[in-house]
Formats: structure tokens, C-alpha cells, sequence
């Protein structure tokens, strides 16, 4: 096993930067310079923690080392492997647990930062979706370790037993950053002091790369999640949502106005089935009779890259969040097609009320209402 005498740690739970959602990428790019700015964390190294069961492996014997570079600082992140027994030790048996290895690592933690996904702290996506991204904040609560939440869109919750959980976790944290005020009654509520702060994303730089785009052209991003339909507990919640990207395209192919349709979560050797970008702006670009002035944008970007292109549209059309984000951020104007209550909090705190559409639900009839209000913030940007 590694050494790990005279280190000290915080996790940042969550974090992925190599994650299909480039959303998830921006915000584990954005972290590393948020708790810079706002904590500090100068004796402190950023780790992960990792659970394995096959004791056999060699490869995770040791902790392993990744040099995360945004703009111009560089960050070291510690993957530290934890045996799964050792774990389960360590949460089972109380008798033995201060002998375990999971024991001597959080004994060397400062803090607990969580992301959660950025909207990961509900049960939108399913209770066990929410439940899995809580390890490492059940870890600080057992070890008494201080627990910051990221910035993020908390709630909703549909289920009772998961609010009670995550007013447990809430009322412990020491601090709690939100991103937007849709939550704040429940915050008040618990009477859980909070701080409204942008999103993680806004601190990830865009890394300009070589990508032709026309000067006057619109970008859009449509949701693999919401064009399968099929997608956990929101299967079949988006009947017509490709009726309304074909819509929306032939608006602006009847305006003479170049689109670019743009992935911003996917796996481009390997498509996650009902929840890639990719698969569905090919499916989209495939079935169009007619594809004047409409391109697809096919190449595996990063999430600093993707954002980078984002800022090169007149106009974006984002289905994802974080593909909004990446528009707002670097100023360009945006219309969202929300799919959760998250846009309308986020969309309203930074001034961009009627800059969304829900999608959630929509029906046949509200497809004409939709471009037209598109149309209007088009129409806004351009005069």
C-alpha cells in the first residue's frame, strides 16, 4: 500500500472531469479554483476516495496521482483505494473500525467538499441516484469532518425519507452554497444558513480550439435524455420534445440562419443508452429531409472546449444545463429548454426570466408558443 504519512487531505465528492456530461467536467474543473478562492486550502491536497473488492489487483495498492491543470494553475488530485471489506469493517464494526485503513485516511481529512452533479442533491434522477452520490458526506457526518456543499441546485424531493436525509446532511454541513434561491424556503425552513453563489462552472476557463463556425450562426443543444425518452424516472415525460427540435430547426433554416447542432453530454466511443447527446443530434441531423444550413458538430470535446465553442454561436439554444451555463458565462444569448425545475431558479436568479421553456410534458399544442418565444429572444439578441 502507498505511503501517505505527512499528507493531508480534502475530498471533493463527486468530482469527475472525465465524465460523459461535460456539465459534470465543468463542475470538477470549476472546483479546484472555487475552494482556492474561497477556502483556501494551502496545506491541503485534493483526493478521492475509491472503493475496490478484488484484493489481487496490484494497480490499487497504491494511491494514484493526476495533475489537473486549469488555465494557467495546476491542482494534484490523490485517487486513495480503499478495499471494500476495509470499508465495511470500518462502518460495521465499531470495535475494529479505528484499526482499518478507511479509519487512518479520514483521520488526514480537513474537509468534505460535495457537488453532487450539480443538481444531484434530489431525487429527481431516482432514490438511488441521490443516495449514491452521499457517500463521502455520510462519511464526514460519522467522523465528525466538516462538510461544505458546493454550489448547486438542491431539491426537489418527491420522497419524505429522502428529505429527512437531506436535511440530516444540510443542517450538519458548515457551510452550504446554492446556486439559485429554489430551495431557499426549505433552507429557511431548517433554518440552515446558506450562500448564493454562481455555479462551479463559471470558474472553468473555455480553451479556444480550431472549429469553423459561421458569424451569425445558432447553436443547439438537444438532450439525449429527453429525445430517447427513456431515461430512468423520466421515461415518458417527453413525447414531443423531437417534434420540437424539428420545429425549431426548420425556424431557422426558413430564416436563412446557419445551426449547429452540439453534444454537451455523451460518450463518443461508447453512447450511455437513453442519455447521449451525440447519438441523438446524429439521429436528428440523419432524419432531416432537408439539411440546409444545418450542421453537426462531431468531435469528442472537453467540457472547457465545448464551452469555448458555445461562446462562439450569435445564439444558443441549450437543453442541458450546463450547456446554458456555458452560454451565460461567456456571454451569449441564450434560450434554455428546461427539463426540471432547476432552469427556472437559476434562469430567473441571473435575470433571464422568460429565457426558458418547459419541455417536461409538453404537449403537440404548445410547440407553436415555444418557437415563438424563441423567436422573441432571438429576435432580442440580434437588434
Amino acid at each position: 500500500m502507498g505511503k501517505t504519512k505527512g499528507l493531508k487531505y480534502y475530498i471533493i465528492s463527486g468530482l469527475n472531469i472525465h465524465d460523459n456530461n461535460r456539465g459534470t467536467g465543468a463542475l470538477g474543473c470549476g472546483v479546484f479554483s472555487f475552494l482556492k478562492q474561497h477556502h483556501n486550502p494551502n496545506n491541503l491536497i485534493a483526493c478521492k476516495i475509491m472503493l475496490y473488492k478484488n484484493p489481487w489487483k496490484f494497480k490499487f495498492r497504491k494511491r494514484r496521482k493526476e495533475i489537473i491543470t486549469i488555465a494557467e494553475d495546476k491542482f494534484e488530485l490523490y485517487y486513495l483505494y480503499v478495499l471494500y471489506y476495509d470499508y465495511w469493517i470500518f462502518n460495521k464494526i465499531s470495535i475494529l473500525s479505528k484499526l482499518t485503513r478507511t479509519n487512518c485516511l479520514l483521520k488526514k481529512v480537513g474537509f468534505v467538499a460535495a457537488v453532487n452533479g450539480g443538481d444531484g442533491f434530489s431525487d429527481i434522477y431516482g432514490t438511488e441516484t441521490f443516495k449514491n452520490r452521499l457517500f463521502d458526506a455520510q462519511l464526514a457526518i460519522k467522523e465528525q469532518i466538516p462538510l461544505i456543499i458546493l454550489p448547486q441546485t438542491l431539491g426537489p424531493f418527491k420522497d419524505a425519507e429522502n428529505l429527512k436525509v437531506a436535511t440530516r446532511i444540510l443542517k450538519y454541513a458548515s457551510k452550504v452554497y446554492v446556486r439559485d434561491e429554489k430551495f431557499v424556503p426549505e433552507l429557511n425552513a431548517m433554518e440552515v444558513e446558506y450562500k448564493l453563489t454562481k455555479d462551479l462552472s463559471y470558474f472553468m476557463q473555455p480553451e479556444k480550439i480550431d472549429v469553423d463556425i459561421a458569424s451569425n450562426a445558432v447553436g443547439l443543444n438537444v438532450s439525449g435524455l429527453c429525445y430517447s425518452n427513456k431515461f430512468r424516472d423520466l421515461s415518458g415525460k417527453f413525447e414531443h420534445y423531437p417534434l420540437l427540435i424539428e420545429k425549431i430547426i426548420e425556424y431557422f433554416q426558413k430564416n436563412s440562419i446557419p445551426l449547429y447542432l452540439i453534444a454537451h453530454s455523451y460518450n463518443y466511443k461508447t453512447p450511455e443508452y437513453a442519455n447521449d447527446d451525440m447519438e441523438a443530434i446524429k439521429e436528428v441531423y440523419n432524419k432531416l429531409e432537408n439539411k440546409t444550413n444545418v450542421y453537426l458538430i462531431d468531435k469528442d470535446l472537453t467540457s472547457p472546449q465545448t464551452k469555448y465553442v458555445i461562446s462562439q454561436f450569435k445564439f444558443f439554444i441549450g437543453t442541458r444545463m450546463h450547456s446554458n451555463f456555458a452560454a451565460i458565462y461567456t456571454d451569449t444569448p441564450v434560450f434554455g429548454l428546461a427539463y426540471s425545475y432547476k432552469y427556472e431558479g437559476s434562469f430567473d436568479y441571473m435575470g433571464l426570466k422568460g429565457h426558458y421553456a418547459s419541455v417536461l410534458n409538453i404537449r403537440k399544442m404548445d410547440i407553436p408558443q415555444v418557437i415563438s418565444q424563441i423567436e422573441g429572444k432571438y429576435q432580442e439578441s440580434i437588434n
